[in-house]
């Protein structure tokens, strides 16, 4: 595995290369949680921050983001997060926390076609290094990007698909050898399945809780 500081100099080479322009972070966890965490939860992209939130890390060093940030944060995904440890019986701080894609947006959509390959091609060499030696058994993604990478490094392959309680979205599971899934959630910003008393059987079923 690289250094941290490697990916450092990575990061602010692409970001000026590209002119990415609104910071940059590729985990929400200390460095450390690399070598010492139970599960995974990678999203797309880093967002609005947080007021005087830092701009320009690799990995945030005071802990799980998401649990530092709660109550200053301006993203309704961490709340989301929140229920999602407590539905799965995690710490947030057992939980390697990242992004696919780790440069920020107030949108994905505001990137350039050129900016998201190279956003999605340094994750990929990040998580490339990661996943294959993580002990994690379970791996959430939440974005069809974040599934899409976490699924073609581990060689996974689908197990099964069911509705959400939402609509017509879906959640899916895939198996990555021996006892490792990959759960796909939609992205928890814009559909708040944790908050959603009809997604709850459909979460169980999914994340095999309570079988």
């Amino acid at each position: 595995m690289k250094s941290r500081e490697y990916w450092e100099e990575k990061l602010q080479a692409v970001a000026k290369a590209h002119g990415f322009s609104q910071g940059y972070k590729m985990l929400y966890s200390p460095w450390a949680t690399i070598g010492a965490h139970s599960a995974i939860f990678l999203s797309l992209n880093p967002g609005k921050p947080p007021v005087a939130a830092e701009m320009c890390v690799v990995s945030d060093e005071r802990g799980n983001s998401y649990e530092v940030e709660r109550d200053t944060t301006q993203s309704p995904i961490t709340a989301q997060f929140l229920k999602l440890c407590d539905f799965i019986g995690e710490r947030p701080s057992r939980v390697l926390t990242g992004v696919a894609a780790p440069f920020r947006s107030d949108r994905w959509n505001t990137l350039s076609g050129t900016q998201r390959r190279a956003a999605l091609s340094i994750g990929r060499e990040f998580w490339s290094e990661v996943l294959p030696n993580s002990p994690a058994r379970l791996i959430v993604t939440c974005s069809d990007e974040a599934s899409e990478l976490a699924v073609s490094i581990t060689g996974a392959r689908l197990d099964t698909v069911t509705p959400s309680g939402w609509g017509n979205i879906t959640l899916s599971r895939y198996l990555a050898g021996g006892d490792r899934r990959i759960v796909k959630l939609p992205h928890l910003s814009q559909f708040k399945l944790f908050s959603r008393v009809e997604a709850e059987p459909f979460l169980k079923a999914i994340f095999e809780i309570g079988e």
